[in-house]
């Protein structure tokens, strides 16, 4: 897909994947400053490196200009975002220059990876991948699989409210195929109990989009 922004809408579900080009940052910054009202989002901003504040700027230009919210993001003390709006959920992941957004009616985890060309996520994955999900991945495409099953991890860990940081642990991916609109089926693993969740994905350009949604 090679138009931007890409919006993908279900009835409960808006999702949102955008370009932040350098040439936007610097023409909107001034205006876009003033999406920001709490001195402490301000504090936070200006701690922020250059890439940060693009990303913290985008984020609010798009909920604002491009879905339509008037409405400011808040975070908790995991740093998870939120929206005063009742019966709304959001979560956010950015990746070079996209920026993915995901408003629901239920609680919902969005990530958004670049594929690399170099091999920084096959050198990583013995921090995430798990013996059992090693063995249906393709060697030709391990690459595919592992951003794939690390998005649908970091996304399982943002739906859970970033509350536990195992990726080995915590969460399990069952065996899938890299085929369009694929539902995964996954899981978030404790002492007590273990629950299903279904994880979608998307390729965008060169980009891996995966959400899930607490239905």
């Amino acid at each position: 897909m090679d138009s931007y922004p890409y919006k993908f809408y279900k009835f409960h579900t808006k999702i949102i994947v955008f370009k932040w080009d350098k040439w936007q940052f610097f023409f909107k910054k001034t205006f876009l400053e003033k999406l920001i009202f709490s001195d402490k989002d301000k504090m936070f901003f200006f701690s922020l490196s250059e890439k940060r504040k693009k990303e913290f700027l985008g984020i609010r230009y798009a909920l604002r200009y491009i879905i339509g919210i008037k409405m400011n993001i808040f975070y908790n003390e995991k740093r998870k975002p939120f929206i005063f709006s009742k019966g709304k959920h959001i979560s956010l992941s950015h990746s070079f220059e996209r920026i993915a957004i995901a408003i629901s009616s239920y609680k919902i985890g969005i990530d958004i990876e670049k594929l690399r060309k170099d091999n920084k996520i096959i050198k990583i994955k013995k921090k995430f991948l798990r013996e059992d999900e090693s063995i249906f991945i393709k060697k030709n495409y391990e690459k595919d699989y592992l951003h794939i099953i690390w998005g649908i991890k970091e996304s399982l860990y943002k739906l859970e409210g970033g509350i536990y940081n195992s990726f080995l642990d915590r969460y399990k991916v069952s065996p899938f195929f890299l085929k369009k609109d694929y539902c995964i089926s996954c899981w978030i693993i404790k002492k007590t109990y273990c629950k299903i969740f279904y994880a979608f994905y998307r390729k965008i350009e060169e980009h891996y989009l995966v959400y899930i949604i607490d239905k």
